[in-house]
């Protein structure tokens, strides 16, 4: 019987040294790689999210000569959307992309799609791919995340009923297998698999959500928060595993069943929804720096490091590169769609002469799960805990609505202080959860304190709140914890 559950990432040959790196870390352009005189080439390696919308913009304001390599058999759509066509609510796959292959063509944007690229040479300023050999001017490195699966072994292939969704292909086979699929088994309480969890169970699918940590979205909500999103679930129909860990027989597709410690349940098909990790593969065998958080290096102008400097033609952003974070300064990683549009104009803008920077981040997100919302900003659990920050929270549950009027819907309010500036914020409700984190998240950003939240002058109509924002009452119970802290 079984085994552990990872994944290799991309390899390529190295093509060049540090030391090659650092001699020719001017980053000028060899005269015998220039083939048309004031041409400027870019290659973007990777068609997601920061790729192509780098390339777009590039193409806005420029007339270089733009070439897309992507592994990746679609282009230009979200993949965000994935689990609501699992769900049903959207249609199609196919509505997921957002710009077909034609419009890029009609853009003179060569995307080059199912091609694998196989090195970087910076010194030579090549980029191989298994078909052909792509000189470049600029270079943008936006290769993204591959799931990260701690699966142990040799052949290196998921076995059959086994899946991952980091692409729209993973999504349209993992639908296609779910139309014959009674009880499935989703592995990762993260908000892909919350999201599956409550899509298939929306279809009458029998659905087990398991994760190995003692909560749900363990790095991003605290454990009451998480209880929130549990029972909701639970509510849905899913039956929901938390501190336990999976265990496959090896002939998973023949015997269709999983083992949970004594346990053992049925199960026709397996989500891997384990998180993912940056792509950096091809970056650091180029000799490009690999930081602490495990993505690319990067400045504020998104210019990778190599070599000891920060190359000025070569780029990277999206998943695979590392971000500062607001509130504690430390590199991390962002796997959000946000911030990935974000560093694809800045490295357009910088690529096509038009300096910009990119800053550090907050982060807010949200996620939806059936009729629940939820999502957060600032500081997780999972650096507090890390750091040793300390922090007052406060705490409330309201309604959306007036407590007369149809529709209203619970919402719960948790605020996090760092001395007396708002850090953080995590929320689940009804609805309305989107526009408070973005409010929350500008909050943090101007650096609001506990006393400008008491004062704070808030709207008010019946359909759409309460005559005291649930806001209100979350900061007053901050200022009680504040009070009582001194007191000791």
């Amino acid at each position: 019987m079984g085994s552990d559950f990872g994944v290799k990432d991309a390899a390529g040959e190295a093509m060049q040294t540090a030391a090659e790196v650092q001699e020719k870390v001017s980053g000028k352009v060899p005269a015998q790689a220039r083939t048309e005189k004031n041409l400027t080439r870019v290659v973007i390696i990777g068609g997601g999210a920061c790729g192509m919308a780098a390339a777009t913009k590039i193409r806005r304001q420029s007339d270089f000569k733009i070439t897309v390599l992507s592994s990746d058999s679609h282009t230009a759509y979200s993949h965000c959307g994935i689990p609501f066509v699992l769900g049903r609510e959207i249609e199609s796959f196919e509505k997921l992309i957002v710009k077909p292959p034609g419009f890029f063509r009609e853009k003179n944007i060569d995307v080059k799609l199912n091609e694998k690229v196989r090195s970087i040479n910076l010194v030579r300023q090549v980029v191989l791919t298994g078909e052909g050999t792509y000189p470049y001017d600029k270079l943008v490195i936006a290769t993204g995340s591959l799931p990260f699966i701690s699966r142990k072994s040799e052949a290196n292939i998921l076995p059959y009923g086994i899946f991952t969704l980091r692409s729209l292909a993973d999504g349209r086979l993992f639908g296609k297998a779910l139309e014959t699929a009674q009880t499935v088994c989703i592995v990762g309480g993260g908000t892909i698999g919350i999201e599956c969890a409550s899509a298939l169970t929306k279809r009458g699918i029998e659905t087990i959500l398991i994760t190995r940590s003692k909560d749900l979205l363990s790095s991003q909500f605290d454990s009451d928060m998480s209880a929130i999103v549990r029972a909701h679930l639970e509510a849905l129909g899913v039956q929901v595993i938390t501190g336990e860990t999976l265990f496959l027989p090896e002939n998973f597709w023949k015997e269709k069943t999983v083992y949970i410690n004594d346990r053992h349940f049925p199960a026709d098909l397996i989500l891997l929804a384990t998180g993912v990790k940056p792509e950096v593969c091809l970056a650091s065998e180029a000799g490009i720096d690999i930081g602490k958080a495990g993505g690319i290096v990067v400045n504020e102008m998104l210019q990778v490091k190599a070599g000891g400097e920060f190359l000025p033609n070569v780029y990277a952003g999206g998943e695979c590169a590392e971000v500062t974070d607001l509130l504690t300064g430390e590199s991390r990683l962002s796997q959000l769609g946000t911030t990935a549009r974000h560093m694809a104009d800045v490295i357009g803008n910088n690529i096509t002469g038009k300096y910009s920077t990119f800053g550090p981040l907050a982060d807010p997100w949200v996620a939806v799960a059936g009729d629940l919302q939820f999502g957060g900003v600032g500081l997780t659990p999972e650096q507090v805990e890390r750091q040793g920050i300390k922090v007052v929270t406060g705490f409330s549950h309201g309604r959306t609505r007036a407590s007369y009027y149809p529709g209203r819907k619970d919402i719960h309010i948790k605020l996090f202080f760092k001395g007396d500036c708002l850090a953080g914020a995590q929320l689940a409700g009804g609805e309305g959860i989107k526009e408070r984190i973005d409010a929350f998240s500008l909050a943090i950003r101007k650096k609001t304190t506990i006393k400008d939240l008491l004062n704070l002058e808030t709207c008010y109509a019946p359909p759409v709140s309460m005559l005291v924002d649930p806001l209100t009452p979350a900061v007053k119970a901050a200022v009680r914890n504040m009070r009582e802290e001194k007191k000791e």
